[in-house]
Protein backbone atom coordinates (compact mmCIF):
# COMPACT_ATOMS: atom_id res chain seq x y z
CA UNK A 1 0.00 0.00 0.00
CA UNK A 2 1.55 3.44 -1.14
CA UNK A 3 1.79 6.43 2.11
CA UNK A 4 1.25 9.52 0.81
CA UNK A 5 4.77 10.84 1.32
CA UNK A 6 5.98 8.47 -1.33
CA UNK A 7 2.84 9.73 -3.91
CA UNK A 8 3.84 12.82 -3.26
CA UNK A 9 7.43 12.29 -3.37
CA UNK A 10 6.86 11.28 -6.97
CA UNK A 11 5.15 14.33 -8.39
CA UNK A 12 8.14 16.44 -6.54
CA UNK A 13 10.25 14.05 -8.85
CA UNK A 14 8.42 14.33 -12.06
CA UNK A 15 8.22 18.63 -10.87
CA UNK A 16 12.12 18.58 -10.97
CA UNK A 17 12.88 16.75 -13.81
CA UNK A 18 10.42 18.84 -15.77
CA UNK A 19 12.58 21.98 -14.08
CA UNK A 20 16.12 20.57 -14.63
CA UNK A 21 14.89 20.43 -18.26
CA UNK A 22 14.10 23.95 -18.16
CA UNK A 23 17.69 25.24 -16.99
CA UNK A 24 19.29 22.06 -18.62
CA UNK A 25 21.90 24.08 -21.51
CA UNK A 26 20.99 21.19 -24.10
CA UNK A 27 17.48 21.41 -24.43
CA UNK A 28 16.61 23.48 -27.38
CA UNK A 29 15.02 26.74 -26.66
CA UNK A 30 12.15 26.28 -28.92
CA UNK A 31 11.32 23.59 -26.14
CA UNK A 32 11.39 25.52 -23.43
CA UNK A 33 7.98 26.94 -23.67
CA UNK A 34 6.43 23.53 -23.90
CA UNK A 35 8.05 21.72 -21.25
CA UNK A 36 6.74 24.78 -19.29
CA UNK A 37 3.28 23.92 -19.84
CA UNK A 38 3.87 20.76 -19.00
CA UNK A 39 5.49 21.45 -16.07
CA UNK A 40 2.82 24.37 -15.26
CA UNK A 41 0.54 21.67 -15.43
CA UNK A 42 1.81 18.93 -13.26
CA UNK A 43 2.60 21.57 -10.76
CA UNK A 44 -1.27 22.75 -10.63
CA UNK A 45 -2.34 18.78 -10.41
CA UNK A 46 0.12 18.73 -7.40
CA UNK A 47 -0.70 21.62 -5.56
CA UNK A 48 -4.70 21.03 -6.08
CA UNK A 49 -4.57 16.96 -4.68
CA UNK A 50 -2.55 17.84 -1.35
CA UNK A 51 -4.40 21.08 -0.87
CA UNK A 52 -7.58 19.33 -0.91
CA UNK A 53 -6.04 16.17 0.59
CA UNK A 54 -4.73 18.59 3.66
CA UNK A 55 -8.14 20.14 3.82
CA UNK A 56 -10.17 16.97 4.04
CA UNK A 57 -7.83 15.74 6.59
CA UNK A 58 -8.15 19.41 8.39
CA UNK A 59 -12.47 19.00 8.02
CA UNK A 60 -12.27 15.34 9.56
CA UNK A 61 -10.31 15.41 12.64
CA UNK A 62 -9.34 17.86 15.29
CA UNK A 63 -5.46 17.82 14.23
CA UNK A 64 -2.41 19.26 17.03
CA UNK A 65 -0.54 21.79 16.58
CA UNK A 66 2.20 20.37 14.85
CA UNK A 67 -0.19 19.02 11.69
CA UNK A 68 -2.16 22.13 11.49
CA UNK A 69 1.28 24.06 11.49
CA UNK A 70 2.54 21.54 8.77
CA UNK A 71 -0.67 22.22 6.40
CA UNK A 72 -0.39 25.87 6.91
CA UNK A 73 3.39 25.49 5.40
CA UNK A 74 2.70 23.51 2.59
CA UNK A 75 -0.07 25.98 1.84
CA UNK A 76 2.39 28.65 1.95
CA UNK A 77 5.60 26.74 -0.35
CA UNK A 78 2.45 26.27 -2.64
CA UNK A 79 2.01 29.98 -3.08
CA UNK A 80 5.70 30.66 -3.30
CA UNK A 81 5.91 27.96 -5.89
CA UNK A 82 3.40 29.05 -7.89
CA UNK A 83 4.46 32.92 -8.15
CA UNK A 84 7.88 31.48 -9.21
CA UNK A 85 6.16 29.93 -12.01
CA UNK A 86 4.56 33.28 -12.67
CA UNK A 87 7.48 35.25 -12.66
CA UNK A 88 8.71 32.76 -15.59
CA UNK A 89 6.23 34.02 -17.50
CA UNK A 90 7.42 37.46 -17.93
CA UNK A 91 10.76 36.74 -19.23
CA UNK A 92 11.85 35.33 -23.09
CA UNK A 93 12.28 31.30 -22.82
CA UNK A 94 16.32 31.18 -23.17
CA UNK A 95 17.09 34.39 -21.88
CA UNK A 96 19.42 34.99 -18.92
CA UNK A 97 16.16 36.33 -16.63
CA UNK A 98 14.73 33.16 -17.84
CA UNK A 99 17.74 30.53 -16.49
CA UNK A 100 17.28 32.82 -13.07
CA UNK A 101 13.64 32.46 -12.82
CA UNK A 102 13.51 29.24 -13.82
CA UNK A 103 16.38 28.71 -11.18
CA UNK A 104 14.55 30.23 -8.66
CA UNK A 105 11.70 28.36 -9.41
CA UNK A 106 13.62 25.03 -8.78
CA UNK A 107 15.05 26.36 -5.56
CA UNK A 108 11.09 26.65 -4.25
CA UNK A 109 10.70 22.87 -5.62
CA UNK A 110 13.08 21.46 -4.15
CA UNK A 111 12.42 23.04 -0.56
CA UNK A 112 8.97 22.31 -0.55
CA UNK A 113 10.18 18.65 -1.69
CA UNK A 114 12.35 18.23 1.71
CA UNK A 115 9.82 19.44 3.72
CA UNK A 116 8.05 15.38 2.70
CA UNK A 117 10.25 13.59 5.28
CA UNK A 118 8.68 16.02 7.84
CA UNK A 119 5.63 15.83 6.62
CA UNK A 120 5.52 11.93 6.71
CA UNK A 121 6.96 11.60 10.45
CA UNK A 122 4.49 14.02 11.60
CA UNK A 123 1.33 12.10 10.31
CA UNK A 124 3.16 9.07 11.57
CA UNK A 125 3.27 10.18 15.09
CA UNK A 126 -0.24 11.91 14.80
CA UNK A 127 -2.83 9.67 13.15
CA UNK A 128 -3.11 5.92 12.41
CA UNK A 129 -2.41 3.85 9.67
CA UNK A 130 -5.92 3.39 8.48
CA UNK A 131 -6.09 7.76 8.41
CA UNK A 132 -2.57 7.25 6.27
CA UNK A 133 -3.99 5.19 4.17
CA UNK A 134 -6.94 7.07 3.21
CA UNK A 135 -4.89 10.22 2.99
CA UNK A 136 -2.71 8.17 0.11
CA UNK A 137 -6.24 7.15 -1.49
CA UNK A 138 -7.34 10.40 -0.80
CA UNK A 139 -4.40 12.11 -2.94
CA UNK A 140 -4.59 9.75 -5.83
CA UNK A 141 -7.92 10.11 -6.47
CA UNK A 142 -7.80 14.17 -6.29
CA UNK A 143 -4.74 13.96 -8.78
CA UNK A 144 -7.41 12.00 -10.93
CA UNK A 145 -10.12 14.68 -10.75
CA UNK A 146 -7.44 17.57 -10.74
CA UNK A 147 -6.06 15.88 -14.60
CA UNK A 148 -9.83 15.65 -15.11
CA UNK A 149 -10.61 19.43 -14.39
CA UNK A 150 -10.94 22.00 -17.62
CA UNK A 151 -8.62 24.96 -15.29
CA UNK A 152 -6.21 23.37 -12.78
CA UNK A 153 -4.19 25.99 -13.01
CA UNK A 154 -6.82 28.62 -11.92
CA UNK A 155 -8.04 26.29 -9.62
CA UNK A 156 -4.51 26.09 -8.08
CA UNK A 157 -4.05 29.71 -8.04
CA UNK A 158 -7.96 29.76 -6.11
CA UNK A 159 -7.05 27.16 -3.59
CA UNK A 160 -3.90 28.83 -2.42
CA UNK A 161 -5.12 32.21 -2.36
CA UNK A 162 -3.00 33.70 -5.27
CA UNK A 163 -5.66 35.67 -7.49
CA UNK A 164 -3.77 35.88 -10.07
CA UNK A 165 -4.38 33.76 -13.32
CA UNK A 166 -1.54 32.58 -15.36
CA UNK A 167 -1.22 33.27 -18.99
CA UNK A 168 -0.21 31.01 -21.47
CA UNK A 169 3.60 31.42 -22.15
CA UNK A 170 4.53 33.70 -25.05
CA UNK A 171 7.09 31.75 -27.23
CA UNK A 172 10.57 32.33 -28.12
CA UNK A 173 11.26 34.80 -30.87
CA UNK A 174 11.54 33.12 -34.32
CA UNK A 175 9.99 29.67 -32.70
CA UNK A 176 7.34 27.54 -34.37
CA UNK A 177 5.12 26.67 -31.76
CA UNK A 178 2.07 24.15 -31.85
CA UNK A 179 -1.22 25.53 -30.68
CA UNK A 180 -1.85 24.48 -27.03
CA UNK A 181 -5.47 23.64 -26.55
CA UNK A 182 -7.36 25.59 -23.13
CA UNK A 183 -6.59 24.53 -20.10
Amino acid sequence: MWELSALVRRDHDDLDEAVVALIASITPRRDLADIFDVMRLGLAVHIIAETRTLDALRARHYLPDAPRRLIEHVRDEHRRQLQAAESLLAVCPGSEAWYAAALELRIALLAHATGCETTKWTFQDHLGADERRWLAADYASERLRALGITAPLALAHELTGNAVRLPALQPVQGARRRESRPH
